[in-house]
């Protein structure tokens, strides 16, 4: 009976596992950026950089992108590229562009379809979404365009001839990814 149990705890465990691993395959959605141009990410010639966000009112995010426009940007070669994803609707992921001047990719996903995908989901509970809009002006849902109340998890997942290469998750949205290890695994 007791193995039974540690084995049930172990499969229940493994199965709430958070994000696609690295050796896996990268999912097959069309990706295209807020200005509309298509991104590839079985691109055979580059190496992708996903950052996965929770929105341009996140001071964490806001923090993390910018490092990544100062720290990295101006280290990429030719033959890597820059993607980060929020459920932002466009317009208010174009603002954000504009407002840092990012030259990296930004994409809207705000039916969370690639956070789905690549399985980073963090679903706010309503409380929590009623405590932003009250508390700190954050509308989660006006910035969404969406009620369903998903977050990207922080995450940040290199891709390369459609292989996910590197993944790092973080389950505290306080906790990021250092632009270093983002560094190493592009190399």
């Amino acid at each position: 009976m007791k193995v039974l149990l540690i084995s049930l705890f172990l499969i229940l465990t493994l199965a709430q596992e958070l994000g696609l691993g690295v050796g896996m395959k990268s999912p097959n959605i069309e990706i295209k950026n807020i200005e509309g141009k298509e991104i590839i990410l079985d691109d055979m010639d580059k190496k992708t950089v996903l950052i996965f966000y929770r929105g341009s009112w996140c001071p964490y995010c806001m923090k993390q992108l910018q490092s990544i426009q100062k720290e990295i940007m101006p280290k990429l070669d030719k033959n890597s590229k820059v993607v980060a994803i929020s459920v932002d609707q466009k317009i208010i992921a174009k603002k954000m562009q504009k407002k840092y001047q990012y030259t990296f990719d930004i994409v809207s996903d705000p039916k969370a379809e690639l956070l789905l995908a690549f399985n980073i989901v963090n679903k706010l509970d309503d409380k929590l979404v009623k405590k932003y809009k009250q508390s700190y002006k954050i509308d989660i849902e006006g910035d969404s365009g969406q009620t369903h109340h998903m977050v990207a998890h922080p995450a940040v997942f290199v891709i390369k001839n459609a292989k996910i290469t590197y993944q790092d998750i973080h389950k505290e949205y306080k906790d990021r990814t250092k632009n270093d290890d983002i560094l190493a695994a592009l190399e």
